[in-house]
């Protein structure tokens, strides 16, 4: 079976810049989503709750299908926004 990626290849690479982009947008939406959630719970609380988010997964399960390297050029991005997530949390929680 012949798959077709949906991020463009640049000389055979994965065009790293697109993957960031798209990473930056699924995690932009998902936060959206978590939000709606964390509104209604103490600060505290949604940072337990936030730290316990399988970022990886989710992740991957997006782009099932994908190469091997995009997907881990998108779980990185991911998990560094994750992180300054939290961060912001914290230092809004202290």
């Amino acid at each position: 079976m012949y798959s077709v990626s949906r991020f463009k290849s640049i000389d055979g690479k994965p065009d790293e810049m697109e993957i960031e982009t798209w990473a930056e947008a699924y995690f932009g939406s998902m936060m959206n989503i978590f939000n709606g959630f964390f509104c209604h719970v103490d600060i505290n609380d949604a940072l337990s709750r936030m730290v316990k988010i399988p970022f990886e997964k989710l992740v991957q399960e997006q782009l099932d299908g994908e190469s091997q390297e995009v997907i881990d050029i998108a779980v990185v991005k991911v998990k560094d926004l994750a992180d300054i997530e939290i961060e912001h949390i914290k230092a809004y929680a202290e």
